[in-house]
């Protein structure tokens, strides 16, 4: 005889997630140059504005094989991209929720995935979306643009890289399957456009002080769904449990901070923003 008490099932979500500065502490592309090459890192400083992002790291990449950096070098030096355990706490809790994890990053797959590996979490996403990159036979690291100039350009009117309109690809995600929730977790300009495609039951983690807070906070119309400022990984674990329903102590903790909140979380969410938060190095390429 069946029971007359049944679970209920977890809620459907979709978590997605910029790289820089919004998972790892740094932003990757100037990360490999500090520490490998700082005649090449220079160069990229220099370069900004003046050659489109990818194609930058495309011509640099080039100068660290003809300096003879080699693949291990590259690999090792990524390896040691700071990842904080409060954040790898946070992607394991979700996903032990039955929730499904995307990376959406204008950084590139050798980067993000070798980064991933290094901690042992490559398990907990479903797919990286980036800018597609491999070694060749000699052990040269090429990167390509992910919207290529063999296509049509995108024409987003938001502040997206010709490279990669970060809404266009959420909204595929998001128009893949039916979910209870969508969160989006990102940092600077190129996070407002997917910010923008979630609706009010969904939640948008904003890093404070940085741009993508600035575009929210000038364009409030032109987000629905609820805002969560956050300044470090603590912050996004006390978040995480709270969507998820996963601590009580959570919702009460996060309610407290009225002062900083943007909008209502129903139930068991409100915007939480750190008083002291601290002003990040913005990734240059956003």
């Amino acid at each position: 005889m069946l029971s007359s008490t049944t679970s209920k099932a977890p809620a459907k979500r979709l978590f997605v997630f910029d790289f820089d500065w919004t998972l790892i502490e740094t932003d990757s592309d100037n990360w490999v140059f500090e520490h490998l090459c700082e005649e090449l890192y220079q160069v990229q400083l220099e370069a900004v504005g003046k050659v489109q992002w990818t194609d930058l790291q495309q011509r640099l990449l080039g100068g660290l094989f003809e300096r003879g950096i080699s693949r291990e070098d590259i690999e090792r030096t990524l390896s040691h991209i700071p990842f904080a355990p409060e954040m790898i706490e946070a992607l394991k809790l979700m996903k032990s929720q039955g929730s499904e994890l995307y990376i959406l990053s204008d950084a590139n797959t050798v980067y993000i995935e070798t980064v991933l590996r290094a901690y042992n979490i490559d398990h907990l996403f479903t797919e990286v979306i980036t800018n597609p990159a491999k070694f060749d036979e000699r052990g040269r690291l090429n990167v390509v643009r992910f919207h290529g100039l063999d296509k049509e350009p995108h024409r987003c009117p938001l502040p997206c890289q010709p490279n990669l309109c970060k809404g266009r690809e959420i909204q595929k995600l998001i128009d893949s399957q039916s979910w209870d929730q969508v969160v989006y977790m990102g940092d600077s300009t190129n996070d407002f456009c997917p910010s923008t495609r979630l609706q009010s039951k969904d939640v948008v983690l904003a890093r404070c002080s940085l741009l993508l807070e600035k575009e929210i906070k000038e364009n409030p119309q032109m987000v629905k769904a609820n805002v969560v400022y956050w300044d470090n990984a603590r912050d996004v674990l006390q978040a995480t449990k709270a969507i998820l329903g996963a601590s009580s102590s959570s919702s009460s903790s996060a309610a407290s901070n009225k002062s900083a909140s943007r909008t209502k979380i129903p139930e068991v969410l409100s915007v939480m923003e750190s008083s002291d938060s601290k002003i990040y190095a913005q990734a240059v390429k956003a």
